[in-house]
């Protein structure tokens, strides 16, 4: 079983997708893949995050070492899904893994509220500061999704299930997503 969650920026993706991997036996990746990939390629470290951190569309669109970063990426996405099961936070993993049979993915939102106070706490922004940073990643993670897959990011229609967090908090639709999935893997 794959699962892959993609979020907007403080909607609890990395909370919510370190219990469901707990709680389903799932093998956990976010920011690690980016070093696995760079481990396996031989690139440096230092420029797979250097890239996930500092993209913009502009520069992907110019780019040939992002759009081999992808691939790279993409890669070992498919390869470390061969392994087993595993849950997958971003990356466009519920793109590139469209063909599995075994694939469920999650969209998570919150309220834009509870969004600036999750990232003041976590970051000790101002309210201002928060909501500017919110709005420039969620617009990263768009035009590098939209950029790569030729698709919407967080449109419904490309997802098994989405979720506003600020409706069932974190630990609620960490419940919600578990079921759902014991539910499509019984079916």
């Amino acid at each position: 079983m794959i699962l892959t969650i993609g979020r907007e920026l403080a909607s609890g993706g990395r909370d919510i997708g370190k219990m469901l991997s707990e709680r389903l036996g799932l093998r956990y990746f976010d920011k690690e893949l980016l070093l696995e990939a760079a481990r396996q390629s031989g690139i440096a470290q230092e420029l797979f995050l250097r890239a996930d951190e500092h993209y913009n569309l502009f520069t992907l669109a110019l780019s040939t070492d992002s759009q081999r970063l992808f691939q790279f990426q993409s890669d070992t996405i498919r390869q470390l899904a061969c392994g087993g099961d595993c849950l997958f936070l971003g990356r466009a993993a519920d793109y590139i893994l469209r063909e599995r049979k075994d694939l469920f993915t999650v969209f998570l939102t919150a309220n834009m509220e509870d969004r600036v106070q999750r990232v003041m706490q976590r970051d000790g922004l101002s309210e201002r500061d928060a909501i500017t940073f919110i709005e420039k990643t969620d617009k990263k993670r768009s035009d590098y999704y939209g950029f790569f897959t030729g698709k919407r990011w967080g449109d419904s229609s490309g997802y098994d299930l989405c979720l506003n967090t600020s409706r069932f908090g974190i630990e609620g639709s960490a419940e919600i997503i578990a079921q759902s999935v014991k539910m499509t893997n019984n079916a």
